[in-house]
């Protein structure tokens, strides 16, 4: 009895001792910045030496750029043809739309689309988006958004439609604004226009074409 005592005594003791074994790694002092309880550095760059990035317990997340590199989708690709169903040979509505996530300091969203070759014309202004929003439903205006009047003198969209025998390019722009519009249905085009460019802080757009026989 006395040496089976014994035995499960070493072995306890070697138990523990493989408990408290260090295994060579000390954790980094946390930076000024690092106040949550879960890692999030930059993602790694090509050559770096940083032991960390070989670590698999860190937890890497892709922020929106600061400037620059926002993209916008649209039903057509950038600078091809827009379909008929978004103009006036068709059945002439809005599109959807879905675009990247605002910037900080955003505080709203407008939409506006243009014709480059007729930039008098105001085809469609949409404002009052809040800033957490990154997609519009076809023929839609969300709860708390406003259209401004169009070209024609009607409220919200009317689709490209150049005159007979010429193609036009068309650009539809997401602003990311800094400043809240404050304004209402049936605000002019233009002056809503020339409001949401002297507030941006960023902006993004996708093109098309479209042309009439």
């Amino acid at each position: 009895m006395r040496r089976v005592g014994l035995l499960i005594t070493v072995c306890l003791g070697l138990t523990l001792v493989g408990g408290c074994k260090n295994d060579g790694r000390t954790l980094r002092p946390a930076r000024a910045d690092q106040d949550s309880s879960i890692s999030s550095p930059p993602p790694p760059t090509t050559g770096s030496d940083d032991p960390t990035f070989d670590d698999p317990d860190l937890t890497f997340v892709t922020l929106p750029p600061a400037t620059g590199g926002y993209i916008a989708t649209a039903p057509w690709r950038d600078g091809q043809a827009i379909d008929a169903r978004y103009t006036c040979e068709g059945i002439n509505l809005a599109p959807a739309l879905s675009w990247s996530a605002a910037p900080a300091g955003t505080v709203e969203v407008a939409v506006t689309l243009r014709d480059l070759d007729a930039p008098s014309f105001v085809h469609w202004v949409i404002a009052g988006l809040a800033p957490e929003t990154i997609a519009l439903d076809e023929a839609t205006v969300p709860v708390g958004a406003y259209e401004a009047s169009n070209g024609n003198g009607d409220l919200g969209y009317t689709g490209p439609c150049p005159p007979a025998g010429t193609t036009h390019t068309y650009s539809i722009t997401v602003h990311y604004l800094g400043t809240l519009t404050g304004l209402d249905d049936g605000t002019p085009g233009a002056a809503l226009i020339d409001l949401i460019t002297a507030t941006e802080t960023a902006s993004v757009e996708v093109t098309g074409t479209f042309g009439r026989p």
